[in-house]
């Protein structure tokens, strides 16, 4: 099917309010191009096996246009996240000096090493803003109407934050956490996830903290399924020797699953 004919499927996604008319619908940047959702390329399969989809078309800049262009993703929300987790992945090393450093601390250092901490910084907080931006309302040419995902949050220890530099702040002055070991943690391996990465963190790096915690865990495990206290600390040691990503309770929750549900 023409491409010209298969662009008559979707709706045209437009700003409803002026003053966003000229910014990129998934990141708040200049618009510049035109947004397929599905895209294009991808769009005349899904009509022949009758998927569904969102079928419109939004304002995009450049870059996110260039990221999403061949994702074959149906609908505008999951886009947005698909988007937000490619811009996370490419400026990774300058969001990371971003959240690790702070302007203060620049006077300290030699003027090469300033300049390029100062440079990643600048780039990190860019980025950080794309994929803290939250998409506004659009008004279609069907006269139609689609607002705006909720604003992200971030959510600690029963605590919300509204970005992700405040809950980190929050972990480093709570918890006193290494900030970097628990960056990485936080991103490489549990995807944004504060409450499962502080859990981590403090069984890797704070056991003499967090032993008491897990003995009493493992005794109210042992009496409440009816098992041999010393047997649940020694299988949840092994399940976490084996697998470094378990903290206390998923050791506990593996053991269940594969030794006492059965």
């Amino acid at each position: 099917m023409q491409i010209k004919l298969l662009k008559k499927y979707y709706k045209q996604g437009a700003a409803k309010q002026v003053e966003n008319a000229r910014f990129c619908y998934y990141c708040g940047c200049e618009a510049t191009e035109r947004d397929y959702c599905p895209p294009l390329q991808h769009a005349e399969l899904v009509i022949q096996f009758s998927e569904s989809a969102d079928f419109i078309c939004v304002p995009a800049c450049y870059e996110c246009f260039a990221l999403l262009h061949n994702e074959r993703v149906l609908y505008l929300d999951e886009r947005v996240k698909k988007l937000k987790a490619k811009l996370a992945n490419k400026y990774s090393k300058a969001l990371k000096v971003y959240n690790m450093w702070h302007e203060s601390e620049l006077e300290d250092m030699s003027p090469e090493f300033s300049h390029s901490i100062t440079a990643g910084m600048a780039l990190g907080h860019e980025a950080s803003q794309r994929i803290e931006f939250r998409p506004f309302s659009l008004e279609t040419d069907d006269a139609g109407s689609i607002k705006p995902m909720p604003r992200q949050s971030f959510a600690v220890a029963q605590n919300t934050f509204s970005s992700f530099n405040e809950a980190m702040t929050f972990c480093c002055e709570q918890y006193d956490v290494n900030k970097s070991k628990f960056y990485d943690l936080l991103v490489k391996e549990y995807a944004g996830d504060f409450d499962r990465a502080l859990s981590q963190y403090l069984h890797r790096y704070s056991k003499p903290q967090t032993v008491d915690l897990a003995k009493n865990k493992i005794k109210q495990f042992a009496k409440q399924h009816k098992q041999n206290s010393d047997f649940v600390a020694r299988a949840t040691e092994q399940f976490m020797k084996k697998d470094t990503k378990l903290d206390i309770d998923g050791a506990l929750a593996k053991l269940y699953q594969d030794y006492i549900a059965r």
